[in-house]
């Protein structure tokens, strides 16, 4: 009985689609054309594996077979989907989603709604939030395509039901791709020739006599055309059961692929000719590791998939996903199973293989691999930017930012304690032959002396060694300390609309000097108006998705905002933008109310602020502190709903909130609360206890102690200031600049970082940026590729 329900719903989408007027695909239709496509074709495969970012949906959403419902009017629960894909429990997707419908900010939920969220981790609450966009955007998918398809009437009982059973993007274009398109694909065009009845009854064990159903047309003019017809509607039967999909997955996690690349044809012709036709970024020999290349799914590294795609994408590379047999024979085990004609269960399986399944693998398999890689990306350079936004400041210093140079000079920027630029000018020292009599030394100990300059930021590009030689010797850095400071970025930042903006008229080259000194004294607030992508802390960051980016940045700068507070009274526009709750045009409207008051005395201010209401005010004012302010509280993490608490629990330890801004005040607190039970206190202070954990950490807390990493002065080896003078066996110290999956690249102060690879480490070390490092030089077949390795 099984067997005849699913020819019973057939037959009713034949009597459905008879309706349908017949459309004759021409020869060369786009259709066919993509339906006969093999999977090897590097250009389709690459084509299709972009079509997901193109919906604007980077990543599949696994929906469990609980989660999965058939009824398109409620397609499913988004706290269910959410807690099934996550493995969080449901009340906690269903308040998370709640406090997000609020309009609450994920600063705002781990900092003051922890109980309302187990308490999970920031990294964690990101994760659900991508998870929890991915479900949104995968519902409003399925509705397109449930409309789009009503519209063209091509909705059948049986299209419907594969499409609410598909559990990603992925299985969703393996039932859509086909019908997509306004011409009729290969199974609706055989169906309009009145020949699904036969097929399902054939695939039922009936007997098919192909002779009878040639009427003398072109399109049944013969047996071979009929059996090609009902094989093409046996096909479709066969991909779009909901058992076989189920099966399909079920393999999909059992098989192992194998991921195969080879040097492309095309380039291997005349390296200009191949970059005039192909806008080639990279020389060949870049990936001649990939060129016959092939390594097991699970061994793919993310950097590898990376690498891949980029030279694909560039013509130099061919990839292929190779499926193993055994895939196919157990799918066709299966498929035997479920209908009695083994013979066109064969020919279907192998037709519906050939030209859908296999291809859709591999678009499956790339797609995920890519995705995969991409969020380690985003990852490595989001820890990377978190530790760099943190650099310890240097505050209440006048700084002079140096961006050296041999041709252009040496740029100098001088700017006050609170980053204000006093001078600008350019310097040319002689950096090749040193004398006592060089015109720009006492041109710059007279401005040194001029502004009175406690420190000197010494950019660490192209001529640092020699400028900082030239300093000592004429004695300039005697009485000053010098900082090296990294400068990737600075020069791409000072040709921008936000510095022409800020510094109006003034030289772009001398803009660069200016943020190197701000580097010095504000780190995060300078580095934040820079492209993450020009801070050299990440990895493949130019070929990761400009939205993610910038999604990136500003979940690492929310983080790193969520760990110090921002002066709401000296923060720039390009940092108050990016507070939780605010916005370009809310940062506007502050600083001008700044700037037209006087600045602001207490955090409830704020409220004055036009465009600012209670949502806004109660988003972004946890994260803005007011200093030196008549409200000490001000001054801190705790939020103003919670001020009463932080009162009364004051009182509680015996300490005044008024000397909170006092540097024994956090000791004192840590004194009174040696024996302090903050469980049984939340019910004498009617609150919770992550509340009071936040109150008692704001009271201990001194000013950017946490997770903070110093860019200090590096003890670079004096005898070798340039990569030319490196060779295998030198032994040099640095510092790291960016720590990627495969290793480190350290500065040693010769102009280009050297990479130490994981292998070379020693030990179970994990060097962080920042780190102070002693290497060795092993090998430097190229001057920019030096491999190094720690001692």
């Amino acid at each position: 009985m099984e067997k005849s329900k699913p020819a019973s719903r057939k037959r009713k989408a034949t009597e459905a689609s008879s309706n349908t007027p017949k459309k004759v695909i021409k020869k060369g239709d786009k259709t066919e054309r993509v339906c006969k496509t093999e999977v090897k074709t590097t250009k389709i495969v690459k084509k299709r594996v972009k079509k997901i970012p193109e919906e604007n949906c980077e990543n599949d959403v696994c929906l469990p077979d609980e989660c999965t419902s058939e009824h398109s009017d409620n397609l499913w629960n988004e706290a269910q989907m959410l807690s099934c894909a996550e493995k969080v429990p449901s009340h906690l997707a269903t308040q998370f989603i709640n406090l997000l419908n609020e309009g609450c900010t994920l600063p705002f939920i781990a900092r003051y709604r922890k109980e309302a969220v187990d308490h999970l981790l920031p990294d964690r609450l990101q994760e659900i939030y991508e998870s929890y966009q991915n479900i949104a955007q995968f519902k409003k998918k399925v509705k397109s395509v449930l409309e789009t398809l009503k519209k063209s009437k091509k909705l059948t009982p049986e299209v419907e039901k594969s499409i609410l059973n598909a559990r990603n993007l992925s299985e969703l274009d393996l039932v859509y791709a086909p019908l997509k398109s306004h011409s009729l694909s290969l199974a609706e065009r055989a169906k309009s020739l009145g020949l699904e009845p036969h097929a399902i009854n054939a695939l039922n064990g009936g007997y098919l006599s192909l002779e009878t159903l040639c009427d003398g047309s072109e399109e049944l003019s013969s047996p071979e055309k009929v059996e090609s017809h009902i094989t093409h509607i046996v096909a479709d039967i066969i991909y779009k059961d909901t058992r076989v999909l189920e099966q399909m997955r079920s393999l999909r996690e059992e098989t192992k692929f194998i991921l195969q690349s080879s040097r492309s044809k095309s380039s291997t012709k005349v390296k200009e000719e191949l970059k005039k036709k192909y806008d080639t970024k990279s020389d060949p020999e870049t990936y001649k590791l990939y060129f016959d290349w092939k390594c097991p799914l699970h061994f793919v590294k993310s950097y590898q998939t990376l690498a891949i795609n980029r030279g694909e994408d560039e013509k130099i590379l061919s990839v292929k996903v190779v499926v193993p047999d055994w895939f196919y024979n157990k799918l066709e085990r299966f498929c035997l199973s479920l209908w009695k004609s083994n013979q066109w269960v064969r020919k279907g399986l192998q037709d519906a293989y050939t030209r859908l399944i296999k291809p859709w693998l591999s678009r499956q398999v790339r797609s995920e691999l890519t995705a995969a890689a991409e969020k380690e990306a985003i990852k490595t350079f989001t820890a990377n930017l978190e530790k760099y936004l943190l650099t310890e400041p240097i505050k209440n210093r006048r700084i002079a930012g140096l961006d050296p140079g041999f041709k252009a000079g040496c740029k100098v920027g001088i700017i006050d304690v609170n980053g204000a630029k006093l001078q600008a000018c350019t310097i040319h020292p002689n950096l090749k032959n040193y004398n006592n009599s060089d015109p720009a030394a006492k041109q710059l100990q007279e401005l040194l002396e001029k502004h009175r300059v406690d420190l000197i930021g010494l950019g660490n590009g192209t001529a640092c060694r020699e400028t900082e030689s030239w300093l000592k010797f004429h004695h300039l850095s005697d009485d000053i300390p010098i900082i090296i400071v990294p400068e990737q970025g600075a020069s791409i930042y000072s040709v921008s609309k936000e510095a022409q903006k800020e510094h109006p008229n003034m030289d772009p080259n001398l803009i660069s000097a200016l943020s190197i000194a701000r580097r010095v004294l504000d780190p995060l607030g300078e580095l934040i108006k820079v492209d993450p992508k020009n801070l050299g802390v990440g990895l493949y960051q130019h070929d990761i998705p400009p939205k993610m980016l910038e999604s990136a940045l500003s979940g690492a700068v929310e983080k790193v905002v969520s760990l110090v507070g921002v002066d709401i009274n000296t923060a720039s526009q390009a940092m108050l933008r990016r507070i939780a709750g605010l916005n370009d045009g809310r940062a506007k409207k502050i600083i001008s109310y700044r700037e037209d008051s006087g600045g602001f005395r207490t955090r409830a201010e704020i409220l004055k602020v036009s465009g600012i209401g209670k949502i806004t005010y109660q988003q972004c004012v946890g994260f803005l502190k007011i200093v030196g302010g008549p409200e000490p509280l001000d001054s801190t993490i705790i939020h103003p709903e919670s001020y009463g608490v932080a009162e009364l629990f004051a009182k509680k330890i015996g300490v005044e909130i008024k000397h909170l801004t006092r540097p024994e005040f956090p000791e004192q607190v840590e004194r009174r609360c040696v024996n302090i039970d903050l469980t049984s206190l939340t019910k004498d202070l009617d609150t919770d206890v992550s509340t009071l954990e936040l109150i008692l950490t704001a009271f201990k807390q001194k000013s950017y102690e946490d997770n903070i990493i110093t860019f200090c002065r590096p003890v670079y080896s004096i005898s070798v200031q340039t990569s030319e003078q490196i060779i295998a066996g030198t032994k040099l110290t640095g510092v790291v600049r960016n720590v990627v999956p495969f290793g480190c690249f350290v500065d040693c102060g010769v102009g280009d970082n050297g990479l130490i690879h994981r292998s070379n480490l020693g030990g179970n070390q994990t060097p962080k940026l920042g780190d102070r490092v002693a290497v060795t030089v092993i090998n430097t077949t190229k001057a920019k590729e030096t491999a190094v390795e720690t001692r």
